[in-house]
């Protein structure tokens, strides 16, 4: 029916824009977080609270998103 193939193209668009999108920015945030800070007398992280709250959105969205279907 009509109602299912929109359904289905919502969920396929949903998933084809938002797994490559969460998964760069989950790469990116790891990638962030393993560099050295600049001074060693600082934490090893260098993750501010706004990437950690991206990071646990991302994580959510990737969750969403392979249950989703």
């Amino acid at each position: 029916t009509m109602s299912s193939t929109l359904v289905l193209t919502i969920y396929i668009l949903t998933f084809a824009v938002g797994f490559p999108a969460n998964i760069f920015t989950l790469v990116v945030l790891v990638a962030k977080s393993r560099r050295r800070p600049a001074d060693p007398d600082l934490l090893p992280t260098n993750l501010t609270s706004a990437d950690l709250l991206l990071l646990n959105l991302t994580a959510a969205d990737l969750l969403l998103l392979v249950i989703l279907p």
